[in-house]
């Protein structure tokens, strides 16, 4: 009986991670670049304005500017990869208050040195934390 019940349980566990890992991946995934690239920004404004809008309002500014492309310009506050995608974080002053741009190009992220200005153009995908913005390109 007990044979079953960890059967059971390492099943249960198995599939949990696998749907964890799943909701990652769709989260973290890039997108077509071409589709944003081409695109006209709808907005253009700093990290810290677009990070401000979200935390005083999530749904609103979610209504305002996710799914839609903008231009986003300031500081570099981090840069790293996540389950093999290039990312910057742009803005903020502290921990998790700025814009996480996800980045195709890896050897450009590279280049890019701590505090640099920088602008990029994204498409944003809501707030988990960071404001997220997906299939970014450097301007």
């Amino acid at each position: 009986m007990s044979s079953k019940r960890a059967a059971a349980r390492f099943a249960f566990f198995a599939l949990l991670a696998l749907v964890i890992a799943s909701g990652i991946y769709i989260v973290a995934r890039p997108r077509s670049l071409v589709t944003v690239s081409s695109k006209t920004a709808s907005y253009t404004l700093t990290a810290d304005q677009l990070f401000s809008e979200y935390k005083a309002n999530e749904v609103a500014a979610d209504n305002k500017y996710k799914g839609k492309v903008v231009l986003i310009s300031g500081p570099i506050r981090q840069n790293g990869k996540f389950m093999g995608n290039a990312y910057i974080v742009i803005g903020g002053h502290g921990f998790l208050d700025g814009v996480q741009c996800t980045l195709g190009d890896s050897a450009g992220v590279a280049s890019l040195s701590k505090d640099s200005q920088v602008t990029v153009k994204g498409e944003v995908s809501g707030k988990k934390g960071n404001v997220l913005l997906r299939n970014c390109t450097l301007e």
